[in-house]
């Protein structure tokens, strides 16, 4: 299940143009990357960063897991050195799988 704060959700349409309740589907990528975001993360909290396609676009976004909940805090579009490392991990990944 997905959750975020209604204040977090209109924030991120008014900053981002889009709402957080609309890209959960990122979260279906085959290709999403993870990682730890350590710099934001507490003793009681793991932030995680997460790279993904949502209708055609690339975007960052930043979610906590909460039970089994998946948090999210922020999307965007993703800055031009994040495109290109989501597709350089696409290529790689899609690469392998040939003979």
């Amino acid at each position: 299940m997905f959750t975020w704060t209604e204040e977090k959700n209109q924030l991120n349409k008014k900053k981002h143009g889009f709402y957080l309740s609309d890209i959960v589907d990122i979260f279906d990528d085959p290709h999403l990357i993870e990682w730890v975001d350590a710099a934001h993360s507490s003793l009681n909290e793991d932030r995680y960063i997460g790279l993904g396609v949502f209708h055609d676009v690339v975007l960052f976004v930043v979610f906590t897991e909460q039970e089994d909940d998946i948090h999210l805090i922020t999307a965007r579009e993703a800055e031009p050195h994040e495109e290109r490392l989501y597709y350089e991990y696409y290529r790689k990944s899609t690469d392998s799988g040939r003979d």
